[in-house]
């Protein structure tokens, strides 16, 4: 309670405790699945399948963003505000109009998609087959994401996570086990693993289906009110938001597989998922208080959350500096798991680790601009981020291969970071990251830290 900024009052009665507690306990199990499945598709694929794996699901997150249309943050910040203030019907519109469309572009994109593959490149017959099965996942993961933020801005912030960080994890760590044991004399293929990978993200669909079901029950008979000029024009800045923010995460995957080829793509996905270990307390925090941050800013208890931001992310620092240290020190032990050939990857874990350490110790200021309204602001930083971390790809991967994807990345996270604390500061007048504090807590009367 002390953590996020409460009474004990308001804790219980808005269980914001008990999503911070759940959403780290999930990140955490999700996480360690995620490595596991990592490790268990390195162990399973050749080093060059399991790149073309890793790259065909890194242009599928790309895509799956404009599949959305920025419907993700903007539905799940427009239902916090609409429900704290008993907008039903505006509430029964957004949820109508967001599944519709998402599920009618994310199906024109996906055939788009395989179009292009099938006619117009020229990459090997069975290259081309892997991305066709990629891409015929984009409606449902889309369908997925969506309906998962809806039920975050409802206020079930445990039930909105569970379907894809664990469900479909689990029980794609199952199809594989299984048929490893069935065909333990098959050589296996990317084409397979994503089979697989589709059958666990179906699974998971049905049960947020269910779980939608469970949770938003809207307590009014009114017509659904739709503004659809409007959230159109307002979700379309998430569109581009998110999209550069999955560039910045995959521009170096996609870049070092155009330039370096399958192989150098699966150890440089592996440093990835390594130093992205670092944000799983991160995480955990901003997905529960995120919906928080939209309402106490709208109810100007500004405050209130500064309060919770500074307690919290202090807290989130300290979990994550032990992490930082073992990759930093030890991160030759972590890539040993997914086989000698991973440990040329080690300067590139290190270099990766830097920048995430330096991502969370900046604090949540892309989602508090986002939830304040301040959309463009964090579109502008994040494209400045994505432009220097292609940019200096280009440069330094044919001087240092990996290594220089590496610098790229960590480079674009520090610059994206640093612009958004700055527009934070000065346009918010909220102060995110977990040192100085002390520069804006006397603004507030009722910050007692």
């Amino acid at each position: 309670m002390r953590l996020i900024g409460m009474s004990a009052g308001e804790a219980m009665q808005n269980r914001a405790a008990r999503d911070v507690a759940g959403s780290l306990l999930l990140q955490i199990t999700g996480r360690l699945l995620q490595i596991g499945l990592a490790i268990l598709l390195a162990r399973l694929l050749p080093l060059k399948e399991f790149g073309l794996f890793t790259l065909v699901m890194s242009w599928v997150l790309v895509l799956v963003v404009p599949s959305m249309l920025g419907t993700r943050q903007f539905v799940q910040r427009e239902i916090a505000v609409a429900k704290a203030r008993k907008q039903w019907p505006r509430v029964k519109g957004l949820i109508r109009w967001s599944t519709v469309t998402v599920l009618l572009v994310s199906f024109l994109i996906s055939t788009a998609a395989v179009c292009w593959v099938f006619f117009r490149t020229s990459a090997h017959y069975s290259d081309k087959f892997t991305f066709i099965i990629g891409f015929l996942l984009l409606p449902l993961l889309a369908l997925l994401r969506l309906w998962q933020a809806q039920l975050r801005g409802w206020g079930a912030i445990i039930a909105g996570q569970i379907p894809e960080i664990i469900i479909q994890r689990l029980l794609f760590a199952v199809f594989l086990l299984a048929g490893a044991a069935l065909f333990a004399s098959v050589e296996w293929s990317a084409v397979a693993a994503l089979m697989m990978q589709g059958a666990a993200i179906t699974v998971a669909l049905l049960v947020t289906a269910f779980l939608k079901f469970r949770y938003l029950r809207i307590p009014s008979a009114a017509s659904p009110e739709f503004q659809i000029r409007k959230w159109i024009r307002l979700s379309s800045r998430f569109t581009l938001l998110a999209a550069l923010s999955v560039l910045s995460s995959q521009v170096g995957i996609l870049i070092v597989g155009a330039m370096l080829g399958k192989a150098d793509t699966g150890l440089f996905s592996v440093a990835v998922k390594g130093a992205d270990l670092l944000t799983v307390a991160f995480l955990a925090a901003t997905t529960a208080l995120g919906p928080r941050m939209a309402a106490f800013y709208s109810e100007n208890r500004h405050g209130k959350l500064q309060l919770m931001l500074s307690r919290a992310y202090r807290i989130v620092a300290l979990l994550t500096f032990p992490v930082f240290l073992a990759f930093v020190f030890g991160g030759a032990f972590f890539l040993k798991i997914f086989g000698s050939s991973f440990e040329a990857a080690l300067p590139a874990l290190i270099i990766l680790s830097f920048g995430k350490f330096f991502s969370v110790l900046s604090g949540p200021n892309g989602t508090m601009l986002n939830m304040a309204g301040q959309e463009r602001v964090t579109v502008t930083a994040v494209a400045v981020s994505v432009i220097l971390t292609a940019v200096a790809s280009v440069f330094l991967i044919p001087l240092i291969g990996i290594n220089g994807a590496a610098i790229a990345s960590a480079l674009g996270v520090v610059t994206w970071n640093l612009m958004l604390v700055f527009f934070c500061y000065t346009r918010l007048g909220i102060w995110t990251p977990v040192l100085g504090i002390s520069l804006v807590k006397n603004r507030f009367p009722d910050f007692v830290d």
